[in-house]
Parts: C-alpha cells; structure tokens; sequence
C-alpha cells in the first residue's frame, strides 16, 4: 500500500511539473509576441502610417496652423487583432481624451504594413470641429 501511495504521489507530482512548465511555456511565447507587437507599432514605417493617417484628419497637422501638433502610442492599448492585425490607441496633443484608434495589418511575409483607418474619439472629433 505505502509503494502504492508514492507511485501515486509521484505521478501527481510529475503531472503538475508538467502543468506548470506548459503554463510557464505559453506565458513566455505570449509576452514574446506582445513584445514584437510593441516593436513594430513603434517602427518608423508605422509613424510615417500614423502622421498619414493624422494628416488625412487634419492637413495642417504638426503646423502652427494646425489642430493636432503632436501625439504618443498609448502601449497599454495595444493588442492583437482576433481578424489578424495590430490594433492600438495614439493620444494626441498629450491629452488622453482626444484619441485615434489605429489598425495595422500585412498581407504577406514580406509586404508592406498597412493602415486599415483611424477611428476618431469623440474628442478627436470635437477638435476637429473646432
């Protein structure tokens, strides 16, 4: 009975190692591609995409004239979209009310990132309104 019992201890113990080294796995692989998300909303290609899209919102952006003179990547907002594609939040003028809601996307391996739009919050809208 007592060899029993630590054959089966033994084999419990094996079973949550195991359980616990998958987790460990699948943690890892999720905070790999977080980080490679975080990487590429931040490249070069997808700035020149985001001052694009702003300019379409407002054409004197980043001018004296303009409505929009700056903006930043909120990284909390970025996630992976379930249709594929990269989905995040650029807060503009340092005010965390008036936003944009980005989506990137590429065909292929090798192709260029796209934009698939901005959607404008309504404090972005009010600005523009102005």
């Amino acid at each position: 009975m007592n060899k029993k019992r630590k054959g089966c201890r033994l084999i419990f113990s094996l079973m949550i190692l195991g359980l616990v080294v998958w987790i460990g796995l699948k943690i890892k692989d999720y905070l790999e591609f977080q980080q490679e998300m975080v990487r590429i909303v931040h490249s070069q290609e997808v700035k020149k995409l985001i001052v694009d899209d702003l300019k379409q919102e407002d054409p004197e952006a980043f001018t004296e004239k303009g409505k929009i003179q700056s903006y930043e990547i909120d990284d909390e907002t970025i996630e992976h979209n379930p249709m594929g594609g990269i989905m995040f939040e650029v807060i503009l003028n340092g005010n965390k009310e008036i936003t944009g809601s980005m989506g990137l996307r590429k065909y292929s391996e090798d192709g260029p990132i796209e934009s698939v739009g901005m959607n404008a919050s309504e404090g972005l809208q009010e600005l523009m309104e102005e």
